[in-house]
């Protein structure tokens, strides 16, 4: 029996091997290759007898390739050779190839192990590493913690030199801000063999900290025994004073919205969750828990129930189509107390579609109480203003009655006297003569009445201006005649004005009285009262036979308590209610500077055909 191995069991040998064999000539012909050379570059075996090895070699490896062939034939020792080999895909693999020449047989005998898997796991840790060492703290001590070596970026940050480094433990960076326990319990950690990782603030050369994310991993030998320790570490300075930052930021803003009481929220469009700011709660008293999240119908139902459906509406109007919004409505507290909110909301897009929404809620209760209240004192104004202007018309009124009383007194007394005489025709003009009398009474006390009523927020009545002025002129009209003043009413209006009746013709009422008193005094003594249209406006002019306003009172002339009349005569009231009433009414009133004679003139906004 034979130690050595017969030809059939080298040529199996040859076949089985998972390495590449291959023999060739010393011209590059081959003359052999096994199973696995045929299997990992893809051709049939009939092609590597017709096709040299050379033109599989990548271009760039040729030359190399044929220099490391002329020296092996002059060389008796295993040459060794890394090139690239073209498979029948087009890609190419690494091999590493070892060379051996048989000058007796003039054959080159060749192994060849794939190192492509390998190349390319190297090449990326080194990729890797660069990366690291470029962008990360890195340190390595032994296992006494005792610094062996540092990166560039280590030294760079610490502003230290590495020799000033090595052989120091990381007590030479402690910032004193981390207790003795802290670093115990790390030291515990990777004496065990884990990984530790942590924030950790150190201090520089120069005296200021900085704040590092730290991973220290225990490094272990084959027996698993841990040979020293590497700490990589990325700078997070910037983000821990940018969030110092934010969060002296968001502090103010909490102490500001709180002070403000605005609030903040956010409904997520796709899972309806609906976020809440710290001020949110507090304003609709909601207990604030951890991991609890309001739903949109828990939110809605915070709402009175005649205002849920407009906030229902509202949320769903900007969730589907974008549409943002503003309101004021009556919350009911989770407490149950009401209380008026200012809410807004609009939507958030992401690649054109709506995300979410989101807005402000804000504690308006008091502002709204005040506004309601300011609303009633100035009704009260304006119904004090009425009364103070039939003060100023009581003497031509109560004369303007006395007129036709002392008509009819005088009718009845003939009557009396005459009543066995009288011809029924005599009698009959004589009641029809009390008749009229007692209707122009009624007239003005009707007028009085109408007048003197309050009405309050009632600014949907649809009318013409010249109604108004003659309601207002069945008032005026005894003043006017009693001081002798001449009266010129012209134009009219086709288009019907939205407003509040009584208080529009307080306007007329206060500015003919004006007038009058104006030129009461004056020899030329006229009033003219002009209505026209003008591009979508009614516009009406009281304008007297006075020679105008002078120019150091113009700009006070709407002043509240500020008058041109004698003392003791006005409360300076008239004119700047006047204004408010018209400003209620999206009405314009203002002094015509460009007019001869003084005058006033008002525009109201004409109903369009729609809105008739």
């Amino acid at each position: 029996m034979t130690h050595g191995l017969s030809f059939e069991e080298l040529a199996k040998f040859y076949d089985l091997s998972s390495d590449l064999f291959c023999i060739a000539s010393i011209d590059g012909k081959t003359i052999s290759v096994n199973k696995a050379f045929v299997k990992m570059l893809g051709f049939e075996k009939a092609f590597f007898y017709q096709t040299s090895l050379l033109t599989l070699i990548h271009p760039d490896d040729v030359s190399a390739t044929q220099q490391t062939l002329r020296s092996l034939l002059n060389s008796k020792s295993i040459v060794r050779i890394n090139n690239r080999f073209r498979t029948n895909a087009g890609q190419y693999l690494l091999l590493a190839w070892r060379i051996v020449y048989d000058p007796s047989s003039q054959r080159i005998y060749a192994t060849a192990r794939d190192l492509t898997d390998e190349f390319n796991a190297k090449n990326q840790h080194y990729q890797l590493q660069n990366a690291l060492l470029e962008q990360t703290i890195i340190s390595q001590t032994d296992r006494m913690g005792i610094i062996t070596d540092v990166n560039e970026k280590f030294c760079h940050i610490s502003g230290y030199a590495y020799d000033e480094l090595v052989g120091q433990s990381h007590r030479i960076i402690n910032s004193g801000m981390h207790s003795k326990h802290f670093f115990k319990l790390m030291w515990q950690t990777i004496s065990k063999g884990e990984i530790w990782e942590g924030t950790i603030t150190n201090r520089k050369k120069d005296g200021n900290l900085y704040y590092v994310r730290s991973i220290i991993v225990p490094m272990k030998n084959h027996n698993k025994e841990i040979t020293h320790y590497v700490s990589i570490r990325q700078d997070i300075t910037d983000s821990i004073v940018n969030q110092v930052e934010l969060t002296k930021t968001l502090k103010i803003l909490n102490e500001t919205s709180a002070i403000a009481k605005v609030g903040g929220w956010e409904l997520k469009v796709a899972t309806g969750e609906l976020f809440w700011t710290e001020e949110t709660f507090k304003i609709l008293e909601v207990e604030q828990r951890d991991g609890y999240s309001p739903t949109l119908p828990e939110g809605i139902q915070l709402y009175v129930a005649q205002h849920q459906p407009i906030i229902e509406n509202a949320v769903y109007q900007a969730m589907h189509h974008g549409i943002p919004y503003e309101l004021e409505l009556l919350a009911r507290t989770a407490k149950g107390n009401e209380r008026w909110v200012f809410t807004n909301g609009k939507a958030n897009y992401i690649d054109g579609s709506i995300y979410s929404i989101s807005g402000t809620i804000q504690d308006i209760h008091d502002k709204k109480l005040a506004e309601q209240n300011l609303a009633i004192e100035k009704q009260r104004s304006i119904q004090n203003s009425k009364l103070a202007s039939l003060g100023e018309l009581a003497a031509s009124i109560a004369h303007e009655i006395n007129n036709p009383l002392g008509i009819i007194s005088g009718s009845a007394q003939l009557l009396e006297l005459d009543r066995v005489n009288q011809q029924p025709d005599a009698v009959l003009q004589k009641a029809a003569t009390i008749l009229k009398s007692t209707q122009r009474i009624e007239h003005i006390t009707q007028s009085l009445k109408r007048f003197a009523r309050t009405s309050f927020d009632d600014m949907n009545s649809q009318t013409y201006v010249e109604k108004l002025l003659q309601e207002a002129l069945s008032l005026t009209k005894p003043n006017i005649r009693r001081h002798l003043v001449n009266l010129e009413v012209s134009g009219s209006s086709q288009h019907l004005i939205r407003c509040n009746e009584i208080e529009i013709e307080q306007v007329f009422i206060n500015l003919i009285n004006n007038a009058v008193d104006a030129v009461k005094a004056q020899e030329t003594r006229w009033i003219q009262i002009r209505v026209s249209d003008e591009h979508q406006h009614v516009a009406v002019e009281v304008v007297d036979s006075g020679h105008g306003i002078e120019s150091s009172a113009r700009d006070k002339l709407f002043q509240p308590f500020f008058t041109t009349k004698p003392k003791g005569e006005g409360t300076g009231l008239g004119l700047s209610i006047c204004r408010e009433i018209c400003e209620r009414h999206n009405a314009q009133l203002y002094l015509n500077e460009h007019s001869k004679h003084t005058c006033f003139a008002l525009r109201f906004r004409a109903l369009s055909d729609s809105e008739e």
